[in-house]
């Protein structure tokens, strides 16, 4: 423990909590959508957040383009704070290779990128929509870049809890697809549902673009699962087999023996669970040192 230990004041501990960027705020100054609705994954904050504004389960499966959003006009937005990107895109949504889903978000990226905005597209990656995407928007790459989620090495853990979604072949085989087609690319592990995380940092690494920190590409985020998004219905069977297994791992001496392990890696970002986890039980992060100088 001593390697990282390190000593924060009350107050310096409580202004950096409170001062932390939270969620896609870390990685983009703005998000865009263009569906209500997914579900891919059972862990899902979006849909959480949908059910609060009396949106239901049927309606949120069934999905709905916004079109409001799409029709909207989109300006080149001035860049804002130090998230490298201007959009994320999407962030509530999946990019789904049927009509009229894909036409949908399509049109919306489109238009974020004429208008001369950044886009980080971010998606659990099926390889007929990459390669689709990919070709559209050649003459974009240096504007646009690839965020893929993917949150475990092993399928049957992705099929439990991404039950919708791609299997790790094909998010690997999205991801080689897109660094060689010359798209800046990066993963996202949040959450990590592994109950470490060096397998799956193996199997990405290979695929992913060279490191550039003033864009944010090449690396690799971890994040921790928030439990309370996974409706309580759901926990049975397989789910509540593998959320016996995972729970205990985020705690935080579990965390920290791998963030320890880790801390130099050069592909490897930590996401506000992990950040917050690590300053609470006083270890030194690296953006620290931009509060504590």
């Amino acid at each position: 423990m001593s390697k990282l230990k390190i000593k924060i004041s009350d107050m310096d501990k409580k202004r950096f909590l409170r001062n932390i960027k939270m969620g896609t705020k870390e990685w983009a100054y703005k998000n865009a959508n263009c569906i209500q609705g997914c579900g891919v994954c059972i862990y899902c904050y979006a849909k959480a957040m949908a059910k609060r504004r009396g949106i239901t389960e049927d309606e949120w499966d069934n999905k709905l383009i916004v079109w409001k959003r799409i029709n909207k006009n989109y300006l080149k937005l001035k860049p804002k704070g130090n998230a490298p990107w201007t959009y994320m895109f999407p962030t509530t949504h999946n990019i789904f290779i049927e009509e009229p889903y894909f036409s949908a978000c399509i049109k919306l990226l489109d238009k974020l990128l004429r208008s001369g905005n950044t886009v980080l597209v971010t998606l659990k990656p099926f390889s007929k929509v990459v390669k689709k995407l990919c070709e559209q928007f050649q003459g974009y790459r240096d504007k646009m870049a690839y965020r893929f989620t993917i949150t475990s090495a092993d399928n049957e853990i992705l099929q439990i809890f991404e039950p919708k979604g791609p299997s790790l072949e094909e998010r690997l085989e999205s991801l080689g697809f897109a660094s060689e087609s010359g798209f800046s690319t990066t993963v996202s592990a949040e959450p990590l549902l592994d109950l470490q995380p060096y397998n799956l940092i193996n199997q990405v690494e290979p695929y992913l673009s060279k490191v550039d920190y003033s864009k944010d590409i090449g690396t690799i985020w971890i994040g921790l699962l928030k439990v309370k998004y996974i409706p309580k219905s759901l926990r049975k069977g397989k789910i509540l087999e593998h959320l016996n297994r995972l729970i205990p791992t985020l705690k935080f001496e579990h965390v920290y023996s791998y963030y320890n392990e880790l801390y130099h890696h050069p592909r490897i970002k930590w996401k506000e669970s992990i950040i917050k986890l690590m300053i609470q039980n006083n270890v030194n992060v690296k953006e620290l040192s931009l509060i504590i100088q």
